[in-house]
């Protein structure tokens, strides 16, 4: 730490040769590659040279339990948003690289019917999809933009907007609407 604390650089170099091994086996074994293991660890190096620069900062783990624990939580919030993305466009086997010109056409149709679907639904809805979905702003930030007394309660209003989407959707695919 003192090292670190002394800007001396080479340590990077050491503390991404010292963890790499552990990182890796970690991020392989919950979905992840090898560059996303990378990855990682260099932010979580970034965030350790940061904090560790900070007044405040005391280390009260062994080091590679508090790189572990960095580790883990940037691990997680990068699944968290490929399982958003994913949701938002679909089973991967799905997605043409080279759309053509139907294909291009019945996106812009589905794109169209979900902006007259948004228009559709309650404000306080329209608003937190756009922001979960499209700013991909967390609940906590959503629940204090909207005034929700806490990301449970986002998280429930966001699954009854998204419900109501769907049906909205649905109906109006039903009657034709195009």
């Amino acid at each position: 730490m003192e090292r670190i604390r002394e800007n001396d650089r080479q340590v990077l170099g050491e503390l991404f040769i010292r963890y790499e091994k552990m990182v890796n086996r970690y991020v392989v074994s919950n979905n992840g590659s090898r560059d996303d293991a990378e990855d990682v660890l260099q932010e979580a190096i970034i965030v350790l040279w940061q904090k560790a620069n900070g007044d405040d900062f005391e280390l009260r783990s062994r080091l590679s339990t508090y790189i572990m624990g960095i580790v883990k939580n940037k691990w997680l919030a990068e699944l968290r948003r490929k399982n958003r993305l994913a949701a938002e466009t679909g089973p991967e086997e799905n997605i043409d690289e080279n759309p053509g010109g139907l294909d291009i056409m019945l996106s812009n149709e589905q794109a169209e019917r979900v902006r007259k679907a948004l228009d559709k639904i309650s404000e306080i809805c329209r608003k937190l999809l756009v922001l979960f979905y499209f700013e991909e702003r967390s609940l906590e930030d959503i629940s204090r933009l909207l005034g929700f007394a806490n990301s449970a309660v986002a998280k429930s209003k966001k699954y009854q907007c998204k419900k109501a989407l769907e049906k909205i959707i649905l109906q109006s695919n039903s009657a034709g609407e195009r």
